[in-house]
């Protein structure tokens, strides 16, 4: 029986294109495997270099707020200092006023300031006259020379207190100093492996891109200052001493409310001067010396003017912490670290407009990721590309990738200063602040020399 004849019978074109369509969805489906191949083999890679990124902005995070804190370290260190020397200053005032006060008290009785016809109510030294009757009561010896005593027994064991406390804190300072680069580098590898626990290995570069900390034009950003070297923190220790009145301003001085002259010629004066200095480097000294005396109107030819006659000594006192020779040993001004030269010159008075600002400590880090640790085709992923597919595996230059990230500390005080002036930088305020930046076109570079083949 015939088969009965079928349209590729009747068409014998058809026949020959029978099958052709098979081989265009095999084409399709290799293109779309490669597409879904590509897209997610860019997807790791995206999800990696973020990741990458993300860890190098933490590393370059991280070692700005080291630099800021190792800089406040430094200026709360050099604070407590200050305030021990302020202390050193406040203890030879006080004791040198007590050893006055107590002569004071040996010495008023000539003045009868007791009496309603005291010397200083007959010159009418209304200031002084309180003072007088004070230092004239009976029981006044029995309180002063106790407390004099007293007093420079616990300063000297304060002083040595304060001395201890010095080279604690200039060890410290010291120690912080050589020990920080190396915590540098081991904090920023740990803050990178720790973005990275259990997924491979990724490496701080040894040398940073940029590093001010180390090299800030032409210096390190901070340095020791010692020796000739220490006028700035002896500026601002005498500057911080004489804000205390007591040590700067317990002088006084009284005056009879008239004009010597032949109608009424007799008039008084009595004084207590006193200072508190800082001697060169080494050496606190405070004085304090009390007087009362009286001038008259005398005519002799030729002249008339008012003349001293009579002098009274109202005690005197003294009292010094010195490194030698002194009543107490003071060892001087300390060693101190601070911004240096270079930093310093980043002021409003700086003629070039790029220095008027308060100086920036900057540093750039690179981080990289071997190929092989990876999570993409080429690396840990279980997909990986085989014959023509292998095409899409890419390759990193120097089969790293690597992330660049940049950050700066600067100086700023949290709240305006209440004259409105603006807070020059220094290592005596901790008001050091730590961000990240962009990189810049030099920080760019670099990397880019490192990661070219």
């Amino acid at each position: 029986m015939p088969r009965p004849r079928t349209r590729l019978h009747a068409n014998p074109q058809l026949a020959r294109q029978r099958g052709q369509a098979l081989l265009f969805g095999l084409f399709v489906l290799v293109t779309g495997l490669a597409g879904v191949f590509f897209m997610f083999n860019t997807g790791q890679l995206t999800a990696e270099k973020t990741k990458l990124v993300n860890t190098a902005d933490a590393v370059a995070y991280s070692a700005a707020v080291m630099h800021a804190r190792a800089l406040n370290f430094d200026a709360y260190t050099n604070r407590a200092m200050m305030a021990n020397e302020v202390l050193v200053a406040q203890l030879v005032s006080v004791s040198s006023w007590l050893e006055y006060a107590e002569e004071h008290n040996q010495r008023v009785t000539p003045l009868n300031c007791t009496n309603i016809s005291s010397v200083p109510i007959v010159l009418v030294l209304v200031k002084y006259e309180p003072l007088c009757a004070l230092m004239a009561w009976q029981y006044a010896q029995a309180v002063i020379q106790p407390a004099k005593q007293g007093f420079d027994a616990v300063a000297q064991g304060t002083i040595l207190a304060t001395e201890t406390a010095k080279v604690a804190l200039q060890a410290t300072q010291t120690a912080m100093s050589a020990g920080f680069l190396p915590a540098r580098k081991t904090l920023m590898q740990q803050v990178a492996d720790a973005n990275y626990a259990g997924l491979g290995a990724v490496k701080v570069d040894t040398v940073p891109l940029l590093d001010n900390y180390t090299l800030f034009d032409g210096e390190p950003f901070i340095r020791r200052y010692s020796g000739n070297d220490r006028t700035r923190f002896k500026n601002v220790e005498a500057a911080a001493a004489y804000k205390d009145l007591f040590v700067s301003s317990r002088g006084w001085s009284d005056r009879s409310p008239w004009s010597c002259f032949l109608a009424l010629p007799l008039r008084g004066n009595a004084s207590h001067t006193a200072s508190t200095t800082l001697n060169g480097f080494d050496d606190w000294s405070a004085r304090d010396d009390g007087k009362l005396g009286t001038e008259i109107f005398v005519v002799r030819l030729f002249s008339a003017r008012c003349r001293s006659q009579t002098a009274y000594n109202l005690g005197d006192g003294r009292q010094s912490a010195k490194k030698t020779g002194g009543d107490w040993y003071y060892s001087g001004v300390p060693s101190f670290y601070d911004l240096s030269t270079k930093a310093f010159g980043y002021a409003p008075e700086n003629a070039d407009a790029n220095k008027k600002e308060n100086p920036r400590l900057q540093f750039a880090i690179r981080l990289t990721r071997g190929s092989a640790d990876l999570r993409t085709s080429s690396g840990t992923s279980l997909v990986k590309p085989a014959g023509q597919m292998a095409i899409y595996e890419g390759a990193e230059a120097k089969s790293v990738m690597a992330a660049v990230s940049s950050s700066e500390v600067f100086f700023e005080r949290p709240t305006a200063r209440v004259d409105g002036k603006k807070e020059l930088a220094s290592l005596f305020n901790p008001y050091w602040q730590a961000h990240l930046i962009g990189n810049s076109a030099a920080v760019k570079a670099a990397a880019l020399a490192l990661q070219n083949p």
